[in-house]
């Protein structure tokens, strides 16, 4: 049509698109085949077997620097190509188990949702850890553990810490709580898992670096570190385990928190 314009109206190619509303490149464009077939050059792909042959653990950059070395003019993409062609790339790493995301649950009443996790605090001459668990509705801290082990035995102390304080010991029937962690060994250990299904705690893991999936643990240790540990210099681990219990003690009960409508954990 828009040769016609030009040829019959006497326009120019340009005012033709334009009277038709088609544009430039739209007029010029020409299609390639994306498939064109490659021919590979028999001798250069003896070359490159008789080296993968002796070094068969090369990918294709040493194969090509090896190519060079005997004479050869050819680039690293061109012997890719022919490494690929001929089956002759390593092999590309295996995935790892992947893990799905839980979703982000906001609770409404206390004992239902609770989440646990652990840190470091370098304690002056040593590493000190800490394992806290945190109801994520009130913002209590009903189990935690300062010492100088970061074992299952420890994780697991904690959780039958904060049963005894928040149901005397074990969850009543029919009641769901949930207790959310991380894939760390101390959370995964038979131990761990065992008790807590003992327990009637129903456990959901978080995702592989995802720290997000657990914000109300990760938000208080970020507190702790910045309000307390960042602003001493312990000498100690019973210093720094008695700072903690005074931390935790004023977290509890002086301590406003916004997401409570600025009133303590217990008021």
């Amino acid at each position: 049509m828009v040769d016609k314009l030009v040829d019959e109206h006497g326009l120019n190619r340009s005012e033709g698109l334009q009277a038709i509303g088609l544009a430039h490149s739209t007029y010029y464009y020409r299609s390639k085949s994306t498939h064109r077939k490659r021919s590979f050059d028999p001798a250069l792909c003896e070359a490159i077997q008789a080296i993968h042959k002796r070094a068969s653990v090369y990918g294709y950059r040493k194969v090509w620097a090896t190519l060079r070395a005997l004479g050869w003019q050819v680039n690293h993409k061109r012997v890719l190509r022919y490494m690929r062609h001929l089956g002759l790339l390593q092999p590309l790493k295996t995935k790892g188990q992947t893990f799905t995301r839980p979703e982000l649950i906001e609770p409404v009443v206390s004992n239902t949702y609770w989440k646990m996790d652990l840190t470091y605090v370098w304690c002056g001459e040593q590493q000190g850890y800490l394992f806290a668990l945190i109801d994520g509705y009130d913002k209590e801290i009903p189990g935690d553990y300062f010492g100088e082990r970061c074992r299952s035995d420890e994780a697991v102390g904690v959780l039958e810490q904060a049963l005894l304080k928040r149901f005397g010991g074990r969850v009543p029937a029919g009641h769901r709580l949930v207790l959310r962690v991380d894939r760390g060994p101390q959370f995964k250990a038979r131990k761990f898992r065992e008790t807590a299904r003992r327990l009637g705690v129903m456990l959901e893991y978080a995702g592989v670096r995802c720290p997000d999936d657990k914000p109300y643990i990760e938000a208080f240790f970020s507190k702790y570190k910045t309000e307390e540990v960042y602003r001493n210099d312990y000498r100690s681990i019973g210093e720094s385990k008695l700072a903690w219990e005074s931390y935790r003690a004023w977290h509890e009960t002086e301590r406003v928190h916004q997401s409570l409508n600025y009133q303590t954990p217990r008021a």
